[in-house]
């Protein structure tokens, strides 16, 4: 119905056919909207459980208009509709899912869901009461670090789509969203930018992290500080530490590895 081919590069395609057609790189751009919120809107209707008809009066919207809006073919102003869904779903759904008072932890929240509604993540239970691993990255053998890549491949992909929605929500003007996963629900609220910024420093701390693991170079790491800054990866630093004290990811054990790793790869610029 809207699946994206994943081997499709749209930026080479724009630059290849349309460079001197500014007219089609707009039509282009518009109908990659139009599939965003296609596969959005199908996703949170999923999520519910219920059929077009039922999910458009929970929303006060007429179901021809959802099933326009799954199939890519609404050729009313979508993103306002994307907008109206959101808020009523922030009024008729519960979300157990209390997410964290702060920036960072948020956006690895609403990663995990978007990476969740794609199917890619593992859910393991024993990640709850896991402790620090007190056997660094350098010292871990070969096998240890492809488990560790094996573990953060879907986080990469899982950032880059929920970048992509948090684009969406920015175009829409809106500044409340909900995500939503058969039982995995939550509320979020904010400049959809200022999370756009959090996840792709977390993307980028995990590249660096990548780079390590195969070379072994610390200077992925040094790079990543130096772009972040001293003041800003002090309050990354502590809003993930507070976050992992509060049990903030106690629903979400591979967002709680995530963080106990990538605050394990920082400690190794103090060594």
């Amino acid at each position: 119905m809207f699946d994206k081919d994943p081997t499709l590069n749209t930026s080479n395609i724009k630059n290849s056919l349309f460079d001197e057609n500014p007219d089609m790189i707009e039509e282009f751009r518009e109908e990659e909207i139009k599939l965003d919120i296609a596969e959005h809107v199908y996703y949170l209707r999923d999520a519910t459980g219920l059929t077009q008809e039922e999910f458009g009066e929970l929303v006060g919207i007429d179901p021809v208009i959802i099933d326009d809006l799954e199939e890519s073919a609404y050729e009313g102003d979508s993103l306002a509709v994307l907008a109206h869904i959101e808020k009523a779903l922030r009024r008729h759904v519960e979300a157990p899912i209390k997410p964290a008072e702060t920036l960072y932890p948020n956006a690895l929240l609403t990663a995990t869901i978007t990476g969740l509604k794609l199917r890619l993540f593992r859910y393991h239970i024993g990640r709850r009461t896991n402790t620090k691993n007190n056997k660094g990255l350098e010292t871990r053998t070969p096998e240890e670090k492809q488990d560790i890549l094996n573990e953060l491949e879907p986080w990469q992909d899982a950032l880059v789509r929920n970048m992509q929605e948090l684009q969406m929500f920015a175009l829409a003007g809106m500044t409340e969203w909900c995500h939503l996963d058969g039982g995995l629900r939550g509320n979020f609220s904010g400049n959809p930018n200022e999370y756009i910024v959090a996840a792709s420093t977390h993307h980028e701390l995990i590249d660096a992290l990548v780079q390590n693991i195969h070379s072994g170079r610390r200077t992925v790491l040094k790079q990543w500080q130096q772009n972040i800054g001293v003041q800003e990866e002090a309050r990354y630093i502590n809003e993930l530490e507070a976050a992992l004290e509060q049990n903030i990811f106690g629903e979400f054990p591979d967002t709680e590895w995530l963080v106990q790793t990538l605050l394990e790869f920082l400690e190794m610029s103090a060594l």
